[in-house]
Formats: structure tokens, sequence, C-alpha cells
């Protein structure tokens, strides 16, 4: 385990850096419930990450040294409960802005937190709030990010990274420093109540905006538009019955 730190940033004033480690999100929720709590913005960065989570418990595959898998202890306390989607939406629109600086402005967010490029996954999210009675404790940002792998396992489809976009690597420190200088923007951002205009501009860069295409719920099939996200995230779609509301469960792109 090696410390380090990112000088003049909140997020990244402490980061561990470990050389495996099956998931950084576990292995931050053992060390805040420990006597002596980390400070907030604490980041767990893994080189090997060998049981990563996403969405709904998918596993996470990412080539050791290659990749970014990290997470970062947040304690978004100003926000009431039922505002929990205005911390992902942050988040996303942070690693877009970190992005776009080495790839350009075509990556899009696709709802909830998956980051891509036209049509294939670059990294994703698991935001995991701890919450006490009416209290949010703190929340803990799971981040991974496919940097320079250029081969996945067959079975992993519609997937790349920022090595086969760039057609070069990038240094994986110089990344993480982007993606924590745009996290602490946008956090601020939140922390000034800034929540509605983070949702409109999180709105423009959904992947598939405005665009006819097919989805699934409970195995049948239908063509949709997405609008839009509600204040509680639920996704907003036009459908032939006029406009509907997804949660994150019920929906399935195809």
């Amino acid at each position: 385990m090696q410390n380090k730190t990112f000088s003049g940033l909140f997020v990244g004033q402490n980061i561990v850096s470990l050389k495996r480690v099956d998931s950084t999100n576990d292995y931050l929720k053992k060390q805040v419930a420990n006597s002596k709590p980390l400070p907030e913005g604490t980041v767990i960065l893994a080189e090997d990450q060998f049981a990563g989570r996403g969405q709904f418990n998918n596993n996470w595959v990412s080539q050791p040294g290659k990749n970014l898998t990290f997470s970062i202890l947040l304690s978004p306390t100003f926000l009431p409960l039922s505002q929990q989607f205005s911390l992902n939406i942050a988040i996303s629109l942070a690693i877009n802005d970190a992005l776009c600086s080495f790839i350009g402005s075509e990556c899009k967010i696709k709802w909830p937190n998956d980051i891509f490029f036209h049509d294939q996954k670059l990294g994703g999210v698991l935001i995991e709030n701890i919450v006490r009675g009416a209290n949010w404790k703190y929340s803990i940002v799971g981040i991974g990010l496919n940097v320079n792998q250029t081969s996945f396992p067959g079975s992993i489809k519609n997937i790349t990274s920022t090595a086969l976009i760039t057609k070069r690597e990038l240094v994986l420190n110089d990344v993480l420093t982007h993606l924590c200088t745009a996290i602490e923007k946008r956090f601020g951002q939140l922390k000034n109540g800034e929540l509605v205009l983070q949702r409109e501009e999180y709105t423009t860069k959904l992947y598939r905006l405005n665009t006819l295409a097919a989805f699934e719920r409970e195995g049948v099939r239908f063509d949709a538009e997405i609008t839009g996200v509600t204040e509680a995230g639920l996704l907003e779609l036009k459908t032939k019955d006029g406009l509907r509301c997804f949660g994150l469960k019920e929906l399935k792109y195809i």
C-alpha cells in the first residue's frame, strides 16, 4: 500500500494506492467503518481490482495496470435524501468533462451513469450511499475507466478504451488528476445549489437523446426517444403512448 496526494485538491488530498484488491468500494467501506475514519476526498486506487462491481452487481473486468479503478469518499450531507441522483449527475458530468479533454466531445453519458463513446462503453460508476435514519452519512463513488487496455475477453461486447480511440497510451496518473479536478469542481457546484443547471447539462449529454431507439421492459420491446430525466433520476421516454418515466431496474437498452 502506498499513499500520495494531489496538492491543492480536496478530492485526492489523500490517495491510497493498492497493488491488488477485490473491490475498491468494499475496501473503502471497511476503512470508513474503522474507529479512525478517513478524511473526505480520500481516493482508494487499485492497480488490480479482481472483483469489481458495476450496476446491479455486474462484474467489472479490468486488465491490471492498464486502467483506472478507484473509489472516492464524499460526504454530500448538504443534499436531502430525495436528491441522491443529483450526486450521480455531478459525478457523470465530471467524468465526461475530464474525458473530453482527451478524446473530444463525442463522449456521452448512458443513463444512469455509464460513459460511452459512440456506441461503445468506456467506463462506469457505482455510487453507494450510506444512510443512517434520515441522515446521509457519506457516499462511496466507485469509478472504472478503460484507459490503456486494447483487448477484452471475447464475451464482452461494445467496449472500448481511450487507447483504442486515440491510438496512443495515456499516463494513468495524468488521467486521474484530471478526473479528481473535475469531480471537485462539479461537487462544488452541487454544494452551491446548482442542481437544476447540472441536470439540464446532464440531459444534453445523454446517449441516444432525442433519437428513436429500441428498449425492453418486462420482456416487451418498444421504440422510444429519450427526452430527459426527472429530479428523482427516472428516465423520461417519449413513447407512442405518450411520455413515460422508468426506474433503474425497469428498462433495458437494445
